[in-house]
């Protein structure tokens, strides 16, 4: 396996994103220890690279239709070598997180956060992806956890009103309506690979009157963040990466109820607009960071 096959297979670029989006949690949330960093990102981009790799080795049939340049599609990497780099990934991963705690550098909670994201993300891959709306809310949840492993490896605080579990709450909305446009827009893939969604089980129509409901109250909800993080150093960053995302994403709401068409785009677009505000969490985290 060569290394750009690789690094297709894992989608590194993804692992790297989630690890920063962790630490970034952690640091807002009031870590500061670099060994705890180090552990963080390497467990979370390892678990990314457990959750994409065997991800494409039960999607193969749909993405010989829909990704017929896919990496185990085209042959570059065998099932059995990707199955030997999912497992080894995930094995030092929860091996990683474990020596953090027993060293105490790591809270225990953050274990149980990792293990639901690995389950869940699994659960999807294997099977329950082809239960409509379940598959959704998978995605949603497994990615959004994200936002939550890097709290809880510092505390192991009930869920509040804090701006992890605010952003955990957006993101699960936001990415719930993306995802449902997803399905309108792979409906022969999913047909041929016994995929139920929402478009290909109750009409397309109706998973795009759905995305936007999800990715409106995501808009609703918003506002607490704002609202948080006026109360904390820099907050203004979020902020304005809130307001950016949330008229974004508004836009979008109206354009795609207006002509159908406009569902590719929506996809596209709507990751666009959460990435601004990751993009200003994580420069929040790094202003938190240099200035303690």
């Amino acid at each position: 396996m060569d290394l750009r096959a690789f690094m297709r297979l894992s989608r590194i670029e993804h692992g790297v994103l989630t690890s920063l989006i962790v630490i970034a949690s952690y640091i807002i949330s009031g870590g500061n220890n670099p060994i705890a960093m180090i552990l963080l990102f390497i467990s979370s981009l390892l678990t990314e690279v457990f959750l994409f790799v065997t991800n494409d080795i039960y999607n193969i049939e749909e993405d010989r239709v829909n990704r017929p340049d896919a990496p185990l599609v085209r042959g570059d990497v065998s099932i059995r070598t990707a199955w030997v780099l999912s497992l080894i990934s995930v094995s030092i991963s929860i091996l990683l997180n474990v020596v953090g705690v027993v060293l105490n550098y790591l809270a225990p909670w953050s274990i149980s956060i990792l293990i639901i994201a690995i389950i869940t993300g699994f659960s999807y891959n294997y099977r329950l992806k082809r239960v409509v709306f379940v598959n959704n809310l998978l995605v949603a949840i497994t990615s959004s956890l994200t936002f939550l492993y890097g709290l809880y490896a510092i505390t192991s605080t009930l869920p509040t009103m804090n701006l992890p579990y605010l952003l955990f709450t957006v993101s699960l909305l936001a990415t719930m309506g993306r995802e449902l446009v997803k399905g309108a827009l792979d409906i022969p893939g999913d047909i041929k690979a016994g995929v139920r969604t929402v478009a290909n089980t109750y009409g397309i129509t109706t998973a795009i009157v759905m995305a936007v409901a999800f990715t409106l109250t995501a808009v609703a909800v918003s506002p607490l963040i704002i609202i948080l993080s006026l109360n904390e150093p820099f907050g203004f960053v979020l902020t304005i990466g809130v307001v950016i995302t949330d008229l974004i994403l508004t836009y979008i709401c109206i354009a795609v109820l207006r002509r159908s068409d406009y569902a590719d785009r929506f996809r596209s677009v709507s990751l666009l607009a959460m990435s601004v505000t990751i993009i200003a969490y994580l420069l929040l985290a790094l202003l938190i960071l240099i200035t303690k």
